[in-house]
């Protein structure tokens, strides 16, 4: 059974079949600890996405708006289920299609990487570019949501990196330290570290927006100062594209109900910026 609304969906100009770049949306975002609303992201990066000038060449890309996964609001299990259920379609549909998923909350990477790992070949890893390593074991006896989410897919024993994480417990850093996961904030020296380590290989791509400092994207979930700027992350993705083979990608915790710095139209950008070069 196929979970997908496609209601207010992006203008598509072939099936997924046939698409270089699919575009999914997951509107949960039931275990935020926080400010909830990054549900509502979705929408609001598709809005805006619809809205940025885009050149010509872009209207010849491959490309297919899937809809959003019809999520359970408050069953967090249920809807990670009908997100693996979907992505796991997805890549039976078009195993080489380049999928960008939009959230929600963190929590739902873990669905697709474990999808993502019975499709693809060569052993791929993932890249967690945020303000915190999510690598709890459980928040408030929860072991599924967003500050677990990074623990869980550790877990897969799938090759797990981290670039702008700034807050942690010492319990995480033990965790870190002891499973190999590589960590930085913004220290440069540190990022070209970790990015020569991923050079050739295939990388899913999490982009939590929390890892941009609040003065810049104040519409997040869970805001921590002195973070990347925008030029910083720019430069991390652009590496990552030239170095890397990143296979997919997720936006996820951006938070429109908050938004007072344009932080929803930045994540549009980065979409559109990854549709053409992807494309």
């Amino acid at each position: 059974m196929l979970y997908l609304n496609k209601n207010l969906v992006l203008e598509s100009n072939c099936p997924l079949k046939e698409a270089k770049v699919a575009l999914l949306g997951v509107p949960f975002d039931s275990t935020s600890s926080y400010r909830a609303g990054s549900r509502t992201a979705p929408l609001e990066i598709r809005k805006e996405l619809f809205e940025l000038e885009k050149e010509e060449s872009f209207f010849e890309i491959s490309f297919c708006d899937l809809g959003n996964v019809d999520v359970v609001p408050g069953n967090t299990l249920e809807t990670l289920r009908r997100v693996e259920e979907t992505v796991d379609w997805i890549y039976s549909e078009n195993p080489n299609v380049f999928l960008i998923t939009l959230g929600g909350e963190h929590t739902i990477t873990h669905p697709i990487v474990k999808s993502m790992l019975k499709h693809k070949a060569g052993k791929p890893c993932v890249l967690n570019l945020d303000a915190h390593m999510d690598l709890k074991n459980d928040y408030m006896e929860e072991k599924w949501c967003h500050a677990s989410v990074m623990r869980r897919i550790s877990e897969l024993g799938i090759g797990l990196s981290e670039i702008g994480v700034r807050s942690f417990l010492a319990d995480e850093k033990k965790y870190a330290e002891e499973s190999r996961i590589a960590y930085c904030n913004k220290e440069g020296k540190k990022i070209d570290g970790i990015l020569s380590k991923l050079k050739g290989r295939k990388v899913y791509l999490t982009l939590d927006f929390d890892v941009l400092s609040p003065e810049i994207a104040s519409g997040v979930s869970n805001p921590e100062p002195n973070g990347l700027n925008v030029d910083e992350l720019e430069s991390i993705f652009n590496s990552l594209i030239q170095k890397s083979s990143v296979i997919a990608m997720d936006v996820v915790e951006v938070n429109p109900l908050y938004d007072k710095t344009s932080t929803t139209i930045t994540a549009a950008k980065f979409v559109l910026d990854t549709i053409t070069k992807k494309g």
